[in-house]
């Protein structure tokens, strides 16, 4: 529960800071922030920090709760780095606070904090990775896919978050090709580790929820996990083309990326096959999970189609520096990322709030499920607004013109969409937040809470 409340908050904060800087679009808003000393020079790194941070809390909660369920309760030496790593975490989310909205920052993408505070992170992650490595060790060549997911997720974070530092070096500071290199390798790197650590926990709640083993130990499975870390090493290669590098370089990486995709369809289909199969079974309607792993496989194909048409080199030289990037970039960690970690927090959820009033009325209300089908269309109109604007931009740019007169509404509707997508999710998880504030009264049962 504390991971998983940690993990929410960050998605929180997130969602303010993303709404102030949809808000900053408007002109007038603007000049009003700035003259309250507020910037979007901080409000970007805010929003971008913790995104990622509710991501790798999302999926560490996951991990942790296989861990106790396959493992039993934690032993007095994991409870100790547990505190510790949640202290580390806890003193790096207050040290952004309280530095990055004062302009005390990297100046690095995605990395925006204080390099010190990044020393915090990485003692919070070697403590989780000893815990996790501790308890999976035995029997470890005969796990699910799921595993070596998060195994590899945990390993790559290290390296590829150390990796995210390398402007300290002087070497490479003085390098501006070099550094730029090795930022857009680290982030799209990043982004390989926490896609292994939320799939693996869309394939371990799959088959939690449905008793079908199958879709974790498949073939296609195996060959996403594999793809999965070869593109780790890939990715970054085809969305840096303005960059000296080999064409080889670039086409290993295009194809490898878009396999990827490609087989996480099939994962898709086969988790929310085994999960439809379970329902049918118990005679049930579809539930909070089912439907955000499915809405998440249908944003995954459409994704699909976009990263295919902007990784096309022209088309590339078109659209880079957009917000054709951006729509890209927000509806992977949304519609994918985050949908796949909101299915799993409520599975959870409804493991550890057993009664079916609680599930029925609070986990799975009607409230629930009606915020997710305004937040997925709010959602799908941010993305095509963006997209839309991307392009006027680029072509507009390439063709030497002004920009056409209908792109000066676009801080309005963004400003609309963005608000819009950050209060539905907001509605969603305020309908959940009792269950942190009173967990003992909403696990107790009737004749308990007489008592």
């Amino acid at each position: 529960m504390v991971l998983m409340a940690s993990a929410l908050a960050c998605a929180v904060l997130s969602v303010l800071f993303g709404a102030l800087g949809a808000l900053y679009s408007l002109r007038p808003l603007a000049r009003h922030f700035m003259a309250m000393g507020v910037s979007l020079v901080e409000l970007r790194p805010l929003h971008t920090t913790f995104a990622s941070a509710w991501i790798y809390l999302g999926a560490v909660a996951c991990v942790t709760r296989f861990m106790y369920d396959e493992g039993g309760p934690p032993t007095s030496a994991e409870r100790r780095r547990f505190r510790a790593q949640m202290i580390c975490w806890g003193l790096a989310g207050l040290g952004v606070l309280a530095t990055v909205p004062f302009g005390i920052t990297s100046g690095r993408e995605y990395l925006g904090f204080p390099p010190a505070l990044s020393l915090l992170v990485a003692a919070g992650w070697v403590l989780f990775a000893w815990t996790f490595f501790s308890r999976v060790r035995h029997g470890f060549w005969h796990r699910p896919a799921y595993v070596y997911m998060w195994a590899v997720g945990i390993l790559y974070f290290l390296w590829t978050f150390a990796e995210g530092h390398a402007w300290l070096l002087p070497w490479v500071r003085e390098r501006p090709v070099a550094d730029l290199q090795i930022q857009w390798k680290s982030c799209g790197t990043l982004v390989a580790a926490f896609n292994q650590m939320v799939y693996g926990s869309l394939m371990y709640i799959g088959e939690r929820r449905s008793g079908d083993r199958r879709p974790a130990q498949s073939r296609a499975a195996f060959a996403l996990f594999g793809l999965g870390l070869l593109n780790s090493f890939t990715n970054y290669a085809h969305h840096t083309y303005h960059l000296p590098q080999s064409h080889v370089i670039k086409w290993t990486a295009f194809i490898v990326s878009m396999a990827e995709i490609v087989i996480l369809v099939v994962v898709f289909r086969e988790v929310t096959a085994s999960l439809s199969r379970a329902r049918r079974r118990l005679g049930g309607t579809a539930s909070v999970t089912e439907r955000f792993f499915g809405m998440s496989k249908y944003w995954n194909l459409f994704l699909l189609s976009v990263a295919l048409l902007i990784s096309i080199p022209p088309l590339n030289a078109l659209i880079h520096g957009t917000h054709v990037v951006m729509a890209h970039a927000m509806g992977s960690e949304l519609a994918i990322d985050s949908y796949i970690l909101l299915g799993v927090f409520a599975a959870l959820l409804t493991d550890i709030f057993p009664k079916r009033e609680v599930r029925d009325e609070v986990i799975q209300g009607p409230v629930v499920h009606r915020a997710m089908g305004h937040l997925n269309v709010a959602l799908i109109g941010l993305v095509v607004l963006l997209l839309i604007r991307g392009l006027g931009t680029g072509v507009t740019r390439y063709l030497s013109q002004p920009e056409p007169e209908w792109i000066a509404a676009f801080p309005f509707w963004f400003a609309l969409f963005g608000i819009s997508v950050g209060w539905f999710l907001l509605r969603l998880l305020l309908q959940w937040l009792p269950l942190f504030l009173e967990a003992a009264r909403h696990k107790a049962w009737r004749d308990e809470a007489r008592l």
